[in-house]
């Protein structure tokens, strides 16, 4: 009985859990694309083996530890933070990049509309 009730908890557990992926419409990924575009493409690229700008590529960021790109010059904070790039933590550091990593060298203030930084995560979970 113990045994099943654990599993019962468990399963509450994985049911209670975000789905990221499915929370992700087909409008919110082209609207992130286009945030994309306007706000962070300056400083960073989605192309398979497209150049390091200002900022590291992040084609593939979803999975990948902060600080990890190799051949980008990451500050010791991004390195440290060691973070899994996850819709919740992008959105997080997208906010206030500055909050989220003190030290990061990247200058961008942050996105203030949470339904933006949605949509930019939900572009960027798209570019594996």
């Amino acid at each position: 009985m113990k045994t099943l009730t654990k599993l019962a908890g468990l399963g509450c557990l994985l049911l209670s859990a975000p789905v990221f992926a499915a929370q992700c419409t087909t409008a919110q990924q082209h609207k992130g694309e286009a945030l994309f575009t306007s706000e962070c493409s300056v400083c960073h690229s989605v192309t398979v083996g497209g150049a390091t700008k200002m900022g590291p590529n992040l084609k593939g960021l979803f999975g990948r530890t902060s600080g990890s790109l190799p051949g980008f010059s990451y500050s010791q904070a991004m390195k440290a933070k060691a973070v899994e790039w996850q819709m919740q933590s992008l959105e997080q550091f997208i906010a206030s990049p500055q909050a989220f990593v003190a030290g990061t060298y990247m200058p961008y203030m942050g996105l203030a509309n949470a339904e933006d930084r949605h949509a930019v995560a939900c572009f960027l979970s798209t570019q594996k």
